[in-house]
């Protein structure tokens, strides 16, 4: 890929190049490929002396960390490496509907197009597969809602969460004397907008809003959910493994008594006023002979 670098410094970007016969010229995003879906706007047809030049403005798309962790059902997009195609590597919307049509073609005609690609030689079409692919024209060149009932193809596809929006500003299409056609494709401003993608409320919003709901209706924290667990399930359990006799703490150490701490009660000691100076000169006299 063409290393291209647009900043303040060096201003909008801008790329020219000539083409020698007649051919299609798509301005797309990194991560998407031509389809039979893209659109007109999209595409600049190039023909031998005839000079194309061609404005755009692109709005990139940004987003939060924490949309990896949500599955792309509930975020409405699909990162380029979460990609379960065959046609192609990466993931994108447009490589999403090459998928789809080539399952249909399948489908209709047990054979699919000789263009579409990663496709083993016992899939692509023969003379006859091309005639079936050519009846089901109209099921299988235009895209349909789900809802919809007019002919066409529907495609459960999600958009691409990195995908940038590019617009037309603006054409010119400008006659020349040469044998070839000259493109010249630039940006007519540097980007200044960009969408980001938000996580409203994440797991962890979850935990705490439902900590905070128990602990204000209830009285209880995440605590309090593990003592109860604990006491319906790991207490009864202990105190049946305690009763069989099976416990390694007594089994290594035995009972706990008195005299392993090695004190032994005074007897003649009590806790009676007349007594505590007798107790305390009793003490000192042990001391002084230890």
């Amino acid at each position: 890929m063409f290393p291209m670098i647009s900043n303040r410094t060096t201003g909008p970007g801008a790329i020219k190049f000539n083409v020698m016969v007649s051919a299609n010229v798509y301005v797309l995003n990194a991560e998407d490929v031509p389809s039979q879906t893209t659109l007109g706007s999209d595409v600049l047809t190039i023909a031998p002396e005839v000079s194309q030049k061609r404005y755009i403005s692109i709005r990139t798309i940004a987003n939060d960390e924490a949309a990896r962790f949500i599955s792309p059902v509930k975020r409405k997009c699909r990162y380029t490496d979460e990609n379960f195609l065959d046609v192609y590597r990466h993931y994108s919307y447009s490589a999403c509907t090459v998928q789809c049509r080539k399952d249909a073609q399948i489908r209709f005609c047990n054979c699919t197009n000789y263009f579409t690609p990663n496709v083993p030689e016992h899939l692509k079409c023969d003379v006859n597969g091309i005639i079936c692919l050519n009846n089901h024209i109209n099921e299988l060149s235009v895209l349909k809602a789900k809802w919809s009932n007019r002919p066409g193809l529907y495609c459960d596809c999600l958009p691409s969460c990195t995908e940038a929006e590019i617009s037309v500003v603006k054409d010119f299409k400008l006659t020349a004397s040469t044998e070839f056609a000259a493109v010249h494709i630039e940006l007519a401003i540097l980007p200044s907008e960009r969408y980001k993608r938000n996580v409203v409320r994440g797991i962890l919003d979850l935990v705490v809003s439902t900590g905070g709901t128990g602990g204000l209706f209830l009285g209880a924290s995440i605590l309090s959910f593990v003592e109860f667990v604990y006491i319906l399930l790991l207490r009864p359990f202990c105190d049946i493994y305690s009763q069989r006799g099976v416990d390694h703490w007594h089994r290594k150490f035995g009972n706990r008594r008195l005299e392993d701490n090695k004190f032994v009660p005074n007897k003649e000691w009590s806790y009676h006023e007349g007594n505590v100076g007798a107790g305390l000169s009793q003490v000192k006299r042990r001391v002084l002979k230890s």
